[in-house]
């Protein structure tokens, strides 16, 4: 990490007003403006000084060579220029009490995903709820009929960051608890935001983590590429928990994505790493990176039977109805880069 720029702009990063019970007035006076120049591509981070030592203000930011100006309480801060190392970019740690729209959409979608899924996605509240500091996506038997005629027997939420939460490359770490029934199917994944070498899935897909319906002593990750469909092809994995199952407790699961490759953790442990001479761009094959060079965002949600279940005897219907709601939740979402 390097040290908080040079000397010549100190008196830029580190102010110090008068703290304690001031009248509102005074207290606004006291507020501080900070201003510091960026080098474009580098990440800048600002920092306010507490008793334990500097503290992070929010994510860092990727300099553009703009200068920027903050406006802040009466304190002391400085701005760092972070190296080789991970950074925190965006986040959502739930602790509100409602959704943050500026980091999620809600999607309505009631045809089944492409893999003859059961839900109807809607943005109902009662679907998706943030409450006790965690996100609650929710599956309830409730059936769902569009204009169209198109009946869904069970409605669930999906989220996505697209365009409001986009990368290309990083480390995403998620803190999640799985629901445990047939047929119920939670995913945290990635999705290419322009898709620019076709549709699914020649444009890629990155599945960070699926859970199979009761089969919760295992977690699956995969990438999908090649081809537009059905011209598409998959590499995936499965990690065995070795004590508490994913849905008997909270587990935090980590992609990390670079150019070169893509690894999977669970609990920190690395289960499985995937190179860029493993996977293919039907319309780039002279970019070994491709499709997974381009930005993604993140999608969130709980699906109901379909695909993910051929072969097995797993099915939504075989719950009883004291069964659901049938709920994942998810403690944060934290986006991480590398500063050079």
């Amino acid at each position: 990490m390097s040290p908080p720029l040079t000397l010549s702009l100190i008196s830029l990063f580190f102010l110090c007003a008068v703290t304690g019970n001031l009248p509102a007035a005074d207290a606004q006076k006291s507020a501080v403006q900070l201003a510091h120049p960026t080098v474009a591509g580098k990440f800048f981070q600002l920092q306010e000084k507490k008793p334990s030592g500097w503290e992070d203000l929010d994510p860092a930011v990727r300099g553009d060579g703009q200068p920027r100006t903050h406006f802040l309480p009466a304190g002391q801060y400085r701005v760092i220029t972070p190296e080789k190392k991970w950074v925190l970019v965006w986040a959502d740690e739930f602790s509100a009490d409602a959704l943050d729209y500026t980091k999620w959409e809600k999607e309505e979608n009631n045809y089944g995903g492409g893999n003859n899924e059961r839900q109807a996605y809607r943005t109902d509240p009662k679907y998706c709820v943030v409450q006790d500091g965690l996100l609650h996506i929710n599956v309830y038997r409730d059936p769902h009929t569009t204009s169209d005629g198109k009946t869904q027997p069970y409605s669930s939420a999906r989220l996505r960051s697209m365009k409001r939460g986009d990368w290309q490359f990083g480390r995403f770490e998620v803190r999640a608890k799985m629901p445990s029934g047939q047929g119920i199917w939670p995913a945290v994944w990635m999705l290419p935001t322009e898709s620019r070498y076709g549709g699914w899935a020649a444009g890629g897909e990155i599945d960070i983590l699926e859970s199979r319906g009761s089969e919760v002593h295992q977690i699956t990750g995969a990438l999908h590429f090649g081809g537009a469909w059905p011209r598409n092809t998959h590499l995936s994995h499965r990690y065995a928990f070795p004590q508490k199952n994913s849905s008997e407790d909270f587990h935090t699961y980590t992609l990390e994505w670079s150019a070169e490759e893509i690894k999977w953790f669970v609990d920190g442990q690395l289960c499985q790493t995937r190179t860029k001479e493993e996977w293919f761009s039907e319309k780039a094959r002279g970019n070994a990176s491709a499709p997974f060079d381009q930005p993604f965002h993140l999608l969130i949600n709980v699906a109901v039977d379909g695909g993910f279940f051929a072969g097995t005897s797993q099915r939504a219907d075989n719950l009883p109805p004291d069964a659901f709601p049938q709920t994942l939740l998810v403690d944060y979402v934290r986006v991480y880069q590398w500063a050079e």
